[in-house]
């Protein structure tokens, strides 16, 4: 079924059933947009009390999708579809309610050296290019700048001597 799958929808957008994480930092219930789209994917009903955190269209393990067949033919997984059509992208929609942490993606061979040395911190030894686009209302820090940078811009606002003493 899988080739057949692939060799029919190449060309048009596919129907996923995706996978939620529900991590403490999402949203409540019907508050959530991952847990609205949640249950219009899978035509279930919202949890009220439950955090819907993020909403993966991808192939990890701990959350897969899967290509739903517009005739009765069932489903089948993700990964086998990307399999036959490499050029294909994983997206992810979150749904904040809280301050995340940092996030760092580095290339693969880096994420393989940081995961075997710091495994606490680096969960997995795959890289995660990434791309946000904002659906709603979102607040984000992109980029880091040097201690230095920092001071010089923000030397018109404070007296960078009192600044680094009381800070």
């Amino acid at each position: 079924m899988g080739s057949e799958l692939a060799a029919n929808n190449h060309r048009r957008l596919l129907r996923l059933r995706c996978s939620v994480q529900h991590y403490d930092w999402g949203r409540v219930g019907p508050e959530s947009l991952v847990g609205r789209l949640s249950a219009f994917n899978s035509r279930s009903e919202i949890q009220p009390d439950k955090p819907y955190a993020e909403l993966w269209m991808g192939v990890h393990d701990s959350g897969p999708s899967f290509v739903v067949s517009g005739d009765d033919n069932g489903e089948s997984s993700l990964k086998d579809w990307i399999a036959q059509n490499p050029a294909a992208l994983g997206h992810k929609i979150l749904s904040v309610a809280e301050a995340l942490s940092i996030q760092a993606h580095p290339d693969k061979e880096l994420a393989k050296q940081l995961h075997k040395s710091h495994p606490i911190a680096y969960k997995d030894d795959n890289h995660k290019p990434e791309m946000a686009l904002a659906l709603s209302e979102f607040h984000a820090l992109c980029g880091f700048i040097s201690l230095q940078v920092l001071l010089s811009s923000m030397s018109c606002f404070y007296n960078k001597r009192s600044f680094l003493h009381t800070h």
